[in-house]
Order: C-alpha cells, then sequence, then structure tokens
C-alpha cells in the first residue's frame, strides 16, 4: 500500500503540478485547495505557494510535516511556520527520497493514544481528527478501557472526567493500582471550565487536562506538544 500525500494547490502550475504527479508513481497523491474541508489529513502535506489562498488552513495540520513548493523568495515569505522549503528548479528524484525517508521515520514514531469517553460523538470527533498523525484506541466506558490496557499499552490515554459507572478519577486510581498501567500518563478531559472544578482535577496530578470545547486545532496543539516535550 502506498503512503498517502495531501497536494495543496489553490490554481494550475506547471512545475509543482508536473513534480506532483510524477511522485505518483511512488505515493498515493491526494488534491485539495487550500479552502476544502479536510477530514484527514496524512502525515505528509506539501503545499503549492503559487497562488496560495489560505495559509490559517495549513497552519492548523499540527503532528504532520509540511512541504513548501515554490521559488525561494515565495518561501522566504510564507508565514507557515515549521515547514521545509522545496525551492525551484525542481528535482523529482530528491523529493521522492526525501518523502520516503520522512513516511519511514513517521511509521516508527508514530504515538498510539487511547481515547476513553461515553460520549460517541466526542470519540467519533477526536478520533477523525487525531488519526492522521496517531493511532487511536476507542473505549467508551472506564471499564472498557480496563480491558484494552490488558492487551495495548498506549503512549497517552486521554480520559474523561465524568462518565457513569466507573468515572475518570476511579480509572486513574485503578491504573496507577497496577504496576503495568502506573507510569502510562493520562490526560483528563472535561466538560467543566469552572476554576473550582479544573482545580479538583489538578488534585489528582494528571499529565494535564482538555476542555472538550476547545477547538480541535488546540486539543491537537496540547497533545503534540506534551509528545514534543517528552
Amino acid at each position: 500500500m502506498k503512503n498517502k500525500i495531501l497536494y495543496i494547490s489553490d490554481r494550475p502550475s506547471m512545475g509543482a503540478d508536473m513534480l506532483i504527479k510524477t511522485l505518483g508513481d511512488s505515493f498515493e497523491i491526494l488534491w485539495a485547495r487550500s479552502g476544502d474541508e479536510i477530514k484527514h489529513v496524512p502525515p505528509i502535506v506539501i503545499v503549492n505557494l503559487s497562488g496560495l489562498v489560505n495559509s490559517g488552513k495549513v497552519k492548523e495540520f499540527l503532528g504532520t510535516k509540511v512541504f513548501l513548493l515554490g521559488s525561494q523568495a515565495e518561501i522566504n515569505a510564507s508565514d507557515i511556520k515549521g515547514a521545509e522549503g522545496i525551492a525551484k528548479p525542481f528535482n523529482a528524484g530528491e523529493v521522492r527520497e526525501k518523502l520516503s525517508a520522512v513516511s519511514e521515520n513517521n511509521g516508527e514514531v508514530q504515538h498510539t493514544i487511547l481515547l476513553v469517553d461515553d460520549d460517541a460523538v466526542m470519540v467519533r470527533t477526536l478520533r477523525e481528527g487525531l488519526s492522521s498523525s496517531y493511532k487511536v484506541l476507542p473505549a467508551n466506558s472506564g471499564a472498557n478501557a480496563l480491558k484494552i490496557l490488558s492487551r495495548a499499552k498506549p503512549d497517552l490515554i486521554l480520559l474523561d472526567y465524568e462518565m457513569p459507572e466507573m468515572n475518570g478519577p476511579q480509572v486513574l486510581e485503578a491504573l496507577r493500582g497496577n504496576p503495568e498501567t502506573a507510569k502510562i500518563p493520562v490526560m483528563f478531559l472535561t466538560a467543566k471550565s469552572d476554576e473550582e472544578s479544573l482545580m479538583e482535577i489538578e488534585k489528582l496530578k494528571p499529565q494535564g487536562h482538555m476542555v472538550k470545547t476547545l477547538p480541535l486545532r488546540e486539543i491537537k496543539g496540547m497533545i503534540q506538544g506534551f509528545f514534543n516535550g517528552k
């Protein structure tokens, strides 16, 4: 199976488009415009700077490797931080090798997240938003999460604070009481943002907490920040 690459281009560009078509022999290319709604973002994104309309959309692709195609002047003037420039004239062989190396490295370092929440909509939203960068294991209850943990060891657990039957604090207590799961990092998900509720969460000393109403890009940024800081 070919690795996927998202190519964003707002107008035809002979040199850049020809390069992308050449890369189609080695990768599955997904074409899109900067204003399109993109639900699943692969680990590699290539952006054609020539005629780019909306760079803000690209800035939301946290956890991806972004390459910029254009003249050196266009690359220097770009406000897309952390991206790597590929300047004209394009060398298809060199670009293919660069992308292949990134694909291999991405496969080696992909983190696994156990997502625990009884809200099916929340699980679906986060799973879709995070699956482009992480392997996401969903669990709809604390008991189900503990069953999954008996056969899988995620790098991070996103744990709903308020759940029926077995709530977040109870799950955390069970995790810390088991030597095999005691050191797995936990970040709480909560619908409450008042100071008193957040202080109660902090008393449990998780690795962090996220309010569910935060924009998805902020949640992804906090998760990426956690992994970058490890």
